[in-house]
């Protein structure tokens, strides 16, 4: 497997909402919200912000993290459902805004594992002693938010992470994986778009049972199938990293793998989902606590829309 992270980086949007923001607003409480979610908080960009504009903050931390400039890249990968335009695609938009003259870039839609997805079409990309790749998983979700919809709105959040990557032989397992959505179980019916100057917005909807049984069922395959094919039982993982949709979820998984919590790194209560930048986030949050050390065996797991899901078994 031709992955080595270089460097990570992430951005979490300044304007912080609580769940006490949400009892103001809908009929909903920190308690209901908490016991059922695990989240406490979620972070909105704020009018003029864009997901280039989080990426390029995370790339950059992780560039300089990487000990590389933005000229040594060969190429941006993006995962977003969120794209504020549908031409050009984020990706662009960054090498732009980097004034990156010639780099291969492009976006990846796959909802919440669409990191996990860019990561996989990178790999493909990689070459020995080539260039590396600047990977981001980015989301401004709160603009796809029916304020009115308590069982969805509360859910999601904002924000950006980064890795940089090259050719290398960390990544020991890796794949990816879609199944057909045939009960609309996660839905945005298109992009929000700009009509006479005002605003039409396209909501997420989500079937909450549905998701749930899904996404425990699914993880719990995807990462018994990767320690299978590394030889690795679940003790011999230092750190599991979950996509961060649900802490009732990642808690389930990890009863069922007979792990104990504390294998399982949690932002969830500061961040909320923020779909495919949720796991870029939570790797750079624990590589920057230092949680990280040198040939630490991570399992990297991730399940959302399309349906779709993934997991790399990952030696730091």
């Amino acid at each position: 497997m031709s992955i080595r992270i270089l460097g990570t980086g992430s951005y979490l949007p300044e304007k912080v909402v609580t769940n006490e923001d949400f009892e103001k607003i809908i009929d909903t409480s920190d308690e209901w919200i908490t016991k059922r979610t695990g989240i406490k908080r979620r972070h909105y960009v704020e009018n003029g912000m864009w997901n280039k504009d989080m990426c390029v903050i995370a790339a950059n931390i992780a560039m300089k993290e990487a000990g590389i400039t933005k000229d040594d890249l060969g190429g941006i990968v993006v995962a977003s459902v969120t794209n504020e335009m549908g031409v050009p695609s984020v990706a662009s938009q960054i090498q732009r805004e980097l004034e990156i003259p010639e780099a291969i870039c492009f976006d990846v839609n796959s909802a919440c594992t669409g990191f996990m997805f860019a990561l996989k079409a990178v790999e493909g990309l990689l070459k020995p002693g080539g260039k590396p790749f600047l990977v981001c998983g980015s989301e401004t979700l709160s603009r796809f938010m029916n304020m009115e919809d308590r069982a969805s709105c509360i859910l999601f959040g904002d924000g950006a992470g980064a890795v940089i990557v090259e050719h290398g032989d960390n990544m020991k397992y890796f794949e990816v994986y879609s199944k057909p959505d045939v009960d609309n179980t996660i839905v945005i019916n298109g992009m929000n778009t700009l009509v006479d100057g005002v605003v039409q917005p396209s909501y997420a909807t989500l079937k909450g049972k549905e998701v749930y049984v899904f996404a425990t069922r699914e993880a719990e395959r995807v990462i018994r199938v990767a320690l299978e094919a590394t030889g690795k039982a679940p003790e011999e993982i230092d750190w599991f990293l979950m996509h961060q949709s649900n802490y009732r979820i990642t808690k389930t998984i990890a009863q069922r793998l007979e792990m104990p919590m504390e294998k399982f790194y949690s932002n969830i209560d500061d961040t909320s989902n923020t779909s495919a930048a949720s796991i870029p986030i939570a790797l750079d949050q624990m590589n920057k606590k230092g949680m990280l050390k040198k040939g630490d065996k991570l399992v990297i797991a991730g399940f959302g829309g399309g349906l779709s899901s993934g997991c790399a078994v990952y030696e730091w």
